[in-house]
């Protein structure tokens, strides 16, 4: 296991880069629409090598949110759960178009704990109540519009993920001692075969998150995003790969397109580029919440969805 999930570590590591593109801030208007060649994802793979380079300025981000688990097949609900996370890495910024639009990327790592007990929300006496700490890696990107000292910048991220869980409850399990079995006795000890699988255990997953970022001073920014996460109750390397894949070909393809746009659009980019990737990204997770490893044959994912908002402070 430990092998498959250091394999799955460095081929992600390596890729999760795949969306970089760079112009020169030089250029002006003509040389830009003119002079400047198409640019192709491919073409950065070189970058993808040292996409964990540091460099850019440091910064601190804590956010707070409220989300929800949840697994295809389990037939009781999960209580809602509250998030507290805290992000430390490196951002940098650059022209992309003239002074109008900029170009920009976080690197961090982050540590967050989800729990039942981080939100105000009372649970039903049914849900099942839990409490996540969650470490990892990720990268953000996108590209922002400045105007004079304000920034707006939307993004979007994926990274990988290490996730522990640690069931508070669990389903009933003792029942009337009848046969055949009552229908409620089988979906609930379905239910805890697949808690007990994951309790108290460290899966790997990915993440991705798509938000905006309103950097109303040099150093303090506000932000407000929603993340998706999918943790592997088991690793298939092989899978695994082939759906990563697959789906950084057609993140490829899209990203050339936006590419096109950019170069005859360079205004509208910002957020074409935000609602495009965002809606690839999430349209990828939901059919991960059926497999795993979409297309390839799998058991469905414990999956985590949060909306947050936090601070930014940048030094």
């Amino acid at each position: 296991m430990f092998r498959k999930i250091i394999t799955s570590f460095l081929i992600l590591l390596t890729s999760i880069n795949l969306y970089s593109q760079e112009v020169d801030s030089t250029d002006s208007e003509d040389e830009f629409f003119k002079e400047k060649p198409k640019r192709h994802w491919w073409k950065n793979w070189d970058d993808d090598w040292t996409m964990w380079e540091v460099k850019g300025v440091p910064f601190i981000e804590v956010n707070y949110g409220l989300g929800s688990l949840d697994q295809k097949n389990m037939n009781y609900d999960f209580a809602k759960v509250g998030l507290a996370e805290l992000k430390l890495g490196y951002s940098s910024r650059k022209n992309f178009f003239e002074e109008k639009v900029i170009d920009f990327q976080n690197k961090y790592f982050f540590i967050s704990r989800n729990g039942s007990d981080l939100t105000s929300k009372i649970s039903k006496v049914e849900e099942l109540r839990s409490s996540m700490w969650q470490f990892g890696f990720s990268k953000r990107k996108g590209y922002g519009y400045k105007f004079n000292n304000f920034y707006l910048l939307p993004y979007n991220s994926s990274g990988i993920v290490w996730s522990g869980l640690d069931m508070k409850n669990y389903p009933p399990s003792i029942w009337p001692a009848v046969y055949p079995p009552l229908e409620g006795q089988i979906k609930a000890e379905s239910d805890i075969r697949f808690l007990e699988r994951i309790n108290q255990t460290i899966k790997f997953g990915t993440t991705s998150e798509s938000g905006i970022n309103f950097d109303f001073a040099s150093s303090v920014s506000f932000n407000v995003a929603y993340e998706t996460t999918v943790i592997f109750p088991s690793y298939l390397v092989w899978k695994h790969i082939g759906s990563f894949i697959i789906e950084s070909v057609g993140a490829g393809f899209l990203n050339n397109f936006i590419d096109e746009i950019a170069n005859s659009s360079p205004i509208s980019l910002p957020f074409v580029n935000f609602l495009l990737k965002g809606a690839y990204q999430y349209a990828f997770y939901t059919l991960k919440k059926d497999k795993m490893n979409w297309p390839f044959n799998s058991e469905a994912p414990l999956t985590l969805e949060n909306f947050k908002f936090g601070l930014t402070f940048s030094f």
